[in-house]
């Protein structure tokens, strides 16, 4: 998926737990040679090339596309998979260090539109209407492999962590003391540095921000983070990070929080209940550097500031 996986368990019987660990990694990778947009053969490549057409696919890569259609309701169609020709369009951008033209845009625009997808879950098919329209799963995939990754461990290890790029999902019983998993978020203007810990029993999180994948175009800094809206990179915010009870919610969802950007995006983790959202606004708030944090109501009950920020 083009990023690092780390994989840790804890366990009575080290054959096991080493079992643990080796099929929690087949289960990524089983998820990568679906949804990879880089690879000939995946569910998502396939489905580029046969537009126009049904094309059947694995019961996984449905589940994702329909799991994916609930972030784009809740994000009122900022979170669109098919938003695949934009960020092709943003690539050669940054690639390029110019701005797309509006003759450009509009026309990587006329290809995205997940409304227009047909999912056919009786018999796994699924039908891009338009040559040209392509899926890209990289605002979901990894969270769904998070969990498979959880399911594929139980067996043989007693807790465990998993860390995919950044996503990370934690179960069973913390080793260390306390018995409580704490995940660092990072300062999105200052790697070095975390502006505080998430505190679970259980759970996954993940961070969506332009801290690491950016560009500086004409001195404008842009995020790899595409509105299908504006067809433009989302403005406003450095980080969204989302806490949820699976990967695929705490995954989808910090992407649609980035998207949404700060009120609307607390919004949305609120009414949802099982959700949190910790959302860093792209600004200072003074001379020295202090992250600018707004925290949903569950955020608010498992997140601990680091004392600098308090």
């Amino acid at each position: 998926m083009g990023t690092m996986l780390t994989i840790t368990a804890w366990g009575v019987d080290s054959a096991d737990v080493l079992c643990s660990v080796k099929a929690a990694r087949a289960a990524v990778m089983r998820v990568d040679s679906l949804m990879s947009s880089y690879r000939d053969e995946s569910d998502v490549t396939r489905l580029a090339k046969g537009a126009g057409s049904p094309v059947r696919v694995s019961a996984e890569t449905i589940h994702v596309l329909l799991l994916a259609r609930n972030y784009w309701n809740i994000s009122k169609g900022k979170f669109d998979p098919t938003i695949g020709p934009l960020t092709d369009l943003w690539a050669r951008a940054r690639a390029e260090g110019k701005i797309p033209s509006t003759g450009e845009l509009a026309a990587a625009r006329s290809k995205v539109g997940f409304a227009l997808v047909e999912i056919d879950s009786a018999k796994s098919t699924v039908r891009l209407p338009l040559k040209g329209m392509r899926i890209d799963l990289g605002g979901i995939a990894k969270g769904f492999a998070l969990d498979q990754a959880r399911d594929a461990m139980k067996p043989g290890a007693a807790s465990g962590m998993v860390d995919l790029g950044g996503n990370v999902l934690v179960f069973g019983r913390s080793p260390f003391p306390g018995g409580r998993w704490k995940i660092g978020i990072v300062d999105p203007r200052d790697s070095d540095a975390i502006v505080g810990t998430v505190e679970l029993d259980s759970g996954a999180v993940a961070t969506s921000g332009d801290n690491e994948n950016f560009t500086l175009i004409n001195g404008v800094r842009y995020s790899h983070i595409i509105d299908p809206l504006t067809g433009s990179p989302a403005r406003g915010l450095a980080s969204a990070t989302a806490i949820g009870p699976r990967g695929e919610w705490s995954d989808g969802m910090s992407a649609s929080l980035f998207l949404l950007g700060n009120s609307a995006g607390i919004r949305a983790a609120d009414s949802l209940g099982n959700v949190g959202a910790i959302i860093i606004a792209d600004r200072n708030t003074g001379s020295v550097h202090r992250p600018d944090v707004t925290l949903s109501a569950l955020a608010r009950r498992v997140f601990r500031f680091e004392s600098l920020f308090r």
